[in-house]
């Protein structure tokens, strides 16, 4: 009675450290897959302002020159909601690689200058158009408060 009481045990341990070690490795793998530089901000944008009243806007510095993103941010006006996304394409992954926004022909789409990428900007996820990036655009939340002054921040 004693073996098989202390077989049940060794057996429930077993299976506990396997779920524990399967657990712990599928957690990791999302931060790994996501290795997106972070930056943690809050930028400010005054939308009574011309530079920022428009659809589709860029910035590195917000209105009291602080800097957003990694590479700076795109924002996109939904009309009823503000999608922000930041500049750095999430193929390349360098400060030296930035998308890059045809506001009077093409406002929809952002481009990386190295890789060719494209991405909806219409999107709250700004999809993949066409590759080789594999990821969406890397999103910052966005909202508009009582003053008209849309706060873009990282969240983290």
């Amino acid at each position: 009675m004693r073996k098989l009481f202390f077989k049940c045990v060794r057996d429930f341990c077993l299976q506990a450290i396997i779920f524990i070690a399967l657990f712990v490795f599928n957690s990791c793998g999302d931060a790994e897959r996501d290795e997106f530089p972070r930056r943690n901000f809050s930028g400010f944008f005054d939308l009574r302002f011309s530079e920022y009243s428009q659809n589709v806007f860029t910035a590195r510095r917000d209105m009291d020159g602080n800097l957003v993103g990694v590479n700076g941010i795109v924002v996109y006006n939904s009309g009823d909601s503000y999608y922000a996304f930041d500049l750095m394409c999430p193929h390349e992954k360098s400060s030296g690689c930035s998308l890059t926004v045809d506001i009077e022909n093409d406002p929809l789409i952002a481009v990386c200058q190295c890789c060719g990428s494209k991405f909806l900007l219409a999107s709250p996820y700004g999809e993949i158009l066409e590759g080789p990036a594999e990821q969406s655009l890397h999103v910052y939340d966005a909202g508009v408060n009582a003053n008209n002054i849309l706060v873009v921040y990282s969240g983290y």
